[in-house]
């Protein structure tokens, strides 16, 4: 009866030492969570993410500016894989908006052993995903986009999938090893942290190239109008005025409806 009681109470002593550790264990491995409007994000333990990440040595935390988040963001293209599937951003400039700045924040202070996790509501469905780092590279992995999940299944015997990123400038698919060989993860991307010198050359080209387009487009329009005056009937009071007004539109000083009003008054009175 001795020994029952002696041993009952060295289990009641090793419970009490264990209890409180196992608790405040349990404390430490709560998410922290930031929500806001339609956004939510928090910090997950890279070892919930699956093997492929759990076996990669993260980077964390980054100094990565919002600009360059922002940049990010705009690079992050996909497609539905489906007969009518177009090209579209992931993300639209209110997106952008909304989350670029706390993204920014986030991955500045993530812990070594933990990912980021975010869900963003969208007016066509929920937008969730990882963002995490690993050396010089940033690594974007997407559960769903626009209320469309990532899946991968069995389809006449080949692989059906509801959408794919589609690899920009400076991207890559993440490879993740299978019992056939390396697989590209087609809704895991990474990128350099810093977009590239070549990158940003070539979106000045696209500005350079779109500003030309529109003063192409301007100067054209302008011509057709001069095509389609009356010459013959006009004077040269009408002429000189028509003149000037041309001249106060390809120097922006009035846009095109002003133009157009303009043009149509002076018709109407002396025609």
């Amino acid at each position: 009866m001795r020994h029952q009681r002696y041993f009952a109470f060295i289990i009641f002593i090793l419970i009490a030492a264990l209890v409180p550790g196992f608790i405040s264990g349990c404390a430490s491995t709560q998410e922290k969570q930031l929500k806001t409007k339609g956004f939510v994000l928090s910090y997950r333990d890279k070892v919930d993410a699956g093997a492929a990440i759990n076996r990669m040595h993260l980077n964390h935390p980054i100094k990565l500016s919002e600009k360059d988040i922002r940049y990010q963001l705009k690079a992050l293209v996909y497609e539905e894989l489906s007969l009518f599937g177009k090209k579209k951003s992931v993300f639209l400039p209110r997106d952008i908006d909304q989350i670029g700045r706390l993204l920014s924040k986030a991955i500045q202070r993530v812990p070594s052993h933990k990912i980021i996790y975010y869900e963003l509501e969208t007016s066509k469905g929920t937008t969730s995903g990882n963002v995490f780092a690993s050396k010089d590279h940033i690594h974007w992995r997407f559960d769903s986009i626009k209320g469309l999940g990532f899946s991968r299944r069995s389809y006449n015997g080949g692989w059906n999938t509801n959408w794919r990123m589609v690899l920009q400038s400076g991207q890559k698919y993440k490879a993740v090893s299978k019992i056939l060989g390396d697989q590209a993860q087609e809704n895991w991307i990474f990128s350099k942290l810093q977009p590239s010198s070549f990158s940003k050359k070539n979106i000045r080209q696209e500005s350079q190239k779109s500003n030309h387009s529109r003063r192409k487009a301007k100067t054209q329009r302008s011509s057709n109008i001069r095509e389609t005056t009356p010459a013959k009937s006009v004077g040269p009071a009408l002429e000189e005025k028509l003149e000037f007004l041309r001249s106060l539109h390809e120097k922006n000083l009035i846009d095109d409806n002003e133009y157009d009003q303009k043009r149509k008054d002076l018709l109407d009175t002396y025609l």
